[in-house]
């Protein structure tokens, strides 16, 4: 399996919300800080976009396609000047997958998708990302659209397995997102997304998800690459951000977060399955890169996952 299909595999998202707003007049609404990705695309109409931090605000038409993976707050709007509403007002109470009309409708209408995984996977995931993404080809763009308008049906229509369609859509709309961004600004850019654009260092990529527990070492990844061990080194770090061992270690501890979720998993068991000799050498890489021991983590998974259920029992 390819790196950007496992990543996305394993990134089992926690919660999508889909919708579409026909909103009337003129209008702007703050969003405050999120986690995870939204995912916008305009039917018809026009308005602003103005992302925190960005100096230049972003205009978009019938047929754009943005994504926003940054987490900072942001303002949609017919005209940046209007004082703005806040979105957890103007949406609030709103069923997912629900097709909503503001002040009367016809000035622009939106359909959106707003999806979040778990802290690791976000980091890793779209951590590369501009904090505007937007996507120009344009049958890219009519398949996105065409994607969250099929997830608005299927939660609408609530049919027998509409959750895994859903979470089949957002996958697919995720990789066809990375993909175009990968095609249209990896010139230049560092990052593991972009790194892929190269076919050496994509092989190296490849070579370490595909054994994570290998013993890996700069030499034996060099030779998969076909490259001096300086050189990959040095070309390693310079595309995709990072040396290779440090990359190794990084997604070896997602490939924990995932294992240590699971029901009834042992710390001893995941550390060998990764490659670690010792229960000790994997709990301080662990607290290492992720901040807290091993133990903990998938304490607070478990925690997690019994409040999901309460909260989503009748």
């Amino acid at each position: 399996m390819d790196p950007l299909s496992e990543i996305i595999r394993l990134s089992k998202p926690r919660s999508i919300q889909v919708g579409a707003t026909d909103v009337g007049g003129d209008i702007a609404i703050r969003f405050p800080a999120y986690s995870g990705a939204f995912f916008y695309s305009v039917a018809f109409g026009d308005c602003w976009l103005q992302v925190d931090g960005e100096p230049i605000p972003t205009f978009l038409g019938p047929g754009d396609c943005v994504v926003l993976p940054s987490g900072r707050p942001f303002t949609l709007a017919s005209d940046l000047q209007i004082e703005p509403i806040s979105a957890d007002s103007l949406f609030e109470g709103r069923q997912n997958g629900s097709i909503a009309s503001y002040n009367g409708g016809g000035s622009c209408m939106m359909f959106a998708v707003h999806f979040e995984f778990d802290a690791a996977f976000s980091q890793f995931l779209i951590s590369v990302l501009d904090a505007v993404v937007q996507i120009h080809d344009l049958l890219a763009k009519a398949a996105l659209r065409r994607a969250i308008e099929d997830m608005i049906e299927e939660l609408q229509q609530a049919k027998p397995g509409y959750d895994a369609v859903v979470e089949h859509l957002v996958q697919i709309t995720l990789i066809k997102v990375l993909r175009f961004h990968l095609s249209e600004a990896a010139r230049g850019r560092s990052g593991w997304l972009f790194a892929l654009a190269d076919r050496q260092m994509a092989a190296a990529i490849a070579a370490m998800h595909a054994a994570p527990s290998k013993r890996w070492t700069v030499a034996s990844l060099a030779e998969v690459s076909a490259m001096s061990r300086t050189a990959f080194a040095t070309r390693f770090s310079t595309m995709v951000g990072t040396p290779p061992m440090s990359y190794l270690a990084e997604l070896r501890m997602l490939l924990a977060v995932k294992r240590l979720s699971e029901p009834g998993a042992r710390v001893s068991a995941v550390a060998l399955s990764l490659g670690y000799e010792s229960e000790s050498a994997f709990s301080a890489a662990f607290k290492r890169i992720m901040g807290c021991a091993p133990g903990r983590y998938s304490e607070s998974e478990l925690d997690k996952n019994r409040h999901n259920k309460i909260e989503q029992s009748p």
